[in-house]
Protein backbone atom coordinates (compact mmCIF):
# COMPACT_ATOMS: atom_id res chain seq x y z
CA UNK A 1 0.00 0.00 0.00
CA UNK A 2 1.31 3.83 -1.08
CA UNK A 3 0.44 6.22 1.25
CA UNK A 4 0.86 10.06 0.14
CA UNK A 5 0.58 13.14 1.83
CA UNK A 6 0.36 16.44 1.05
CA UNK A 7 1.57 19.10 3.15
CA UNK A 8 0.26 22.71 2.15
CA UNK A 9 2.23 25.04 1.39
CA UNK A 10 2.17 27.74 4.03
CA UNK A 11 0.22 30.63 2.79
CA UNK A 12 0.76 34.26 3.25
CA UNK A 13 -2.98 35.81 1.85
CA UNK A 14 -4.31 39.12 2.92
CA UNK A 15 -8.01 39.58 3.51
CA UNK A 16 -8.95 43.53 4.76
CA UNK A 17 -12.46 44.67 4.89
CA UNK A 18 -14.36 47.69 5.36
CA UNK A 19 -17.88 48.93 5.99
CA UNK A 20 -18.13 52.16 3.86
CA UNK A 21 -20.63 54.45 4.53
CA UNK A 22 -22.35 54.57 0.81
CA UNK A 23 -24.72 52.44 -1.04
CA UNK A 24 -23.13 49.40 -3.05
CA UNK A 25 -23.44 50.45 -6.56
CA UNK A 26 -21.59 53.80 -5.51
CA UNK A 27 -18.51 51.49 -4.07
CA UNK A 28 -18.55 49.35 -7.00
CA UNK A 29 -18.67 52.45 -9.67
CA UNK A 30 -15.86 54.06 -7.74
CA UNK A 31 -13.64 50.19 -8.50
CA UNK A 32 -15.19 50.61 -11.98
CA UNK A 33 -15.31 53.52 -13.60
CA UNK A 34 -11.96 54.94 -14.47
CA UNK A 35 -12.76 58.92 -13.98
CA UNK A 36 -13.91 57.59 -10.06
CA UNK A 37 -10.89 55.50 -10.20
CA UNK A 38 -8.37 57.33 -10.90
CA UNK A 39 -9.00 59.76 -7.87
CA UNK A 40 -8.36 57.13 -5.14
CA UNK A 41 -6.44 54.10 -7.14
CA UNK A 42 -2.61 54.76 -4.82
CA UNK A 43 -1.89 55.35 -1.33
CA UNK A 44 -2.17 58.67 0.34
CA UNK A 45 1.48 60.55 -0.60
CA UNK A 46 1.61 58.77 -4.34
CA UNK A 47 0.72 60.49 -7.30
CA UNK A 48 -1.51 58.28 -10.44
CA UNK A 49 0.71 59.44 -13.40
CA UNK A 50 -0.90 56.78 -15.37
CA UNK A 51 -3.62 54.01 -15.79
CA UNK A 52 -5.37 52.13 -18.66
CA UNK A 53 -8.38 50.16 -17.90
CA UNK A 54 -10.32 47.80 -19.89
CA UNK A 55 -12.93 47.10 -17.48
CA UNK A 56 -14.81 43.82 -18.81
CA UNK A 57 -13.93 40.17 -18.08
CA UNK A 58 -10.14 39.40 -19.91
CA UNK A 59 -9.33 43.13 -19.92
CA UNK A 60 -6.04 44.30 -18.84
CA UNK A 61 -5.14 47.54 -16.80
CA UNK A 62 -2.04 49.04 -15.40
CA UNK A 63 -1.15 52.15 -13.40
CA UNK A 64 1.90 53.72 -12.60
CA UNK A 65 2.17 55.98 -9.13
CA UNK A 66 4.85 58.08 -8.30
CA UNK A 67 5.95 58.41 -4.90
CA UNK A 68 7.05 61.54 -3.24
CA UNK A 69 10.67 60.53 -3.23
CA UNK A 70 9.85 60.79 -7.28
CA UNK A 71 10.29 57.18 -7.58
CA UNK A 72 7.57 54.88 -10.02
CA UNK A 73 5.64 51.61 -9.47
CA UNK A 74 3.82 50.12 -11.83
CA UNK A 75 1.37 47.49 -11.67
CA UNK A 76 -0.64 45.78 -13.57
CA UNK A 77 -2.67 42.59 -14.32
CA UNK A 78 -6.34 40.71 -15.96
CA UNK A 79 -10.00 41.16 -15.33
CA UNK A 80 -10.77 37.40 -14.43
CA UNK A 81 -14.63 38.42 -13.26
CA UNK A 82 -16.68 40.49 -12.54
CA UNK A 83 -20.03 41.01 -11.20
CA UNK A 84 -21.66 44.33 -11.25
CA UNK A 85 -22.07 45.42 -7.74
CA UNK A 86 -21.19 42.02 -6.22
CA UNK A 87 -17.37 40.98 -7.48
CA UNK A 88 -14.16 41.76 -9.24
CA UNK A 89 -11.71 39.52 -9.43
CA UNK A 90 -8.01 40.48 -10.95
CA UNK A 91 -4.72 39.67 -11.59
CA UNK A 92 -2.00 41.93 -9.95
CA UNK A 93 1.74 42.28 -10.89
CA UNK A 94 4.16 44.39 -10.01
CA UNK A 95 6.36 45.24 -13.13
CA UNK A 96 10.28 46.44 -12.85
CA UNK A 97 12.65 47.38 -15.10
CA UNK A 98 10.57 45.69 -17.47
CA UNK A 99 10.31 42.02 -15.76
CA UNK A 100 6.89 41.47 -14.05
CA UNK A 101 7.10 40.28 -10.93
CA UNK A 102 5.15 37.52 -9.64
CA UNK A 103 1.03 37.21 -9.99
CA UNK A 104 -1.47 37.69 -6.94
CA UNK A 105 -4.67 37.23 -7.47
CA UNK A 106 -7.24 39.70 -6.10
CA UNK A 107 -10.94 39.52 -5.22
CA UNK A 108 -12.96 42.29 -3.79
CA UNK A 109 -16.45 41.50 -3.08
CA UNK A 110 -19.52 44.00 -2.23
CA UNK A 111 -21.97 43.43 -0.11
CA UNK A 112 -24.93 45.39 1.72
CA UNK A 113 -24.43 46.42 5.55
CA UNK A 114 -26.50 48.64 7.84
CA UNK A 115 -23.61 51.26 7.68
CA UNK A 116 -23.59 51.24 3.55
CA UNK A 117 -21.27 48.27 1.94
CA UNK A 118 -18.95 45.80 3.51
CA UNK A 119 -16.08 45.72 1.18
CA UNK A 120 -13.65 42.62 1.65
CA UNK A 121 -10.99 42.86 -0.13
CA UNK A 122 -8.51 39.67 -0.61
CA UNK A 123 -5.11 39.46 -1.71
CA UNK A 124 -4.20 35.81 -2.39
CA UNK A 125 -0.68 33.78 -3.98
CA UNK A 126 1.94 36.19 -2.15
CA UNK A 127 4.53 34.95 -1.85
CA UNK A 128 5.60 35.76 1.48
CA UNK A 129 5.33 37.23 5.00
CA UNK A 130 6.92 40.41 4.31
CA UNK A 131 5.83 40.94 0.57
CA UNK A 132 1.70 40.40 2.57
CA UNK A 133 3.27 42.74 5.13
CA UNK A 134 3.91 45.62 2.51
CA UNK A 135 0.99 44.92 0.34
CA UNK A 136 -1.76 45.15 3.69
CA UNK A 137 0.36 48.73 4.34
CA UNK A 138 -0.72 49.58 0.45
CA UNK A 139 -3.92 48.66 -0.21
CA UNK A 140 -5.08 49.84 3.53
CA UNK A 141 -3.92 53.51 2.09
CA UNK A 142 -5.66 52.50 -0.96
CA UNK A 143 -9.09 52.13 0.77
CA UNK A 144 -8.36 55.15 2.95
CA UNK A 145 -8.27 56.95 -0.56
CA UNK A 146 -11.42 55.22 -1.29
CA UNK A 147 -13.14 56.25 1.58
CA UNK A 148 -11.99 59.44 1.51
CA UNK A 149 -13.72 59.78 -2.09
CA UNK A 150 -16.58 58.04 -1.21
CA UNK A 151 -17.16 60.93 1.15
CA UNK A 152 -16.89 63.39 -1.71
CA UNK A 153 -19.00 61.79 -3.89
CA UNK A 154 -21.46 60.90 -1.50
Amino acid sequence: MTVQTEIAAETFDLTLTRVLNAPRALVFEMWSNADHKSQWWRPKAFTLIDSAENFQPGGDWMSVMEAPSGSQYRMEGRYEEIIENERIVFTHHWVKDGARGPQTLITVTFADDPEGTRLTFTQALIDNEGDRNNQQNGWNEFLDMLTSELAANS
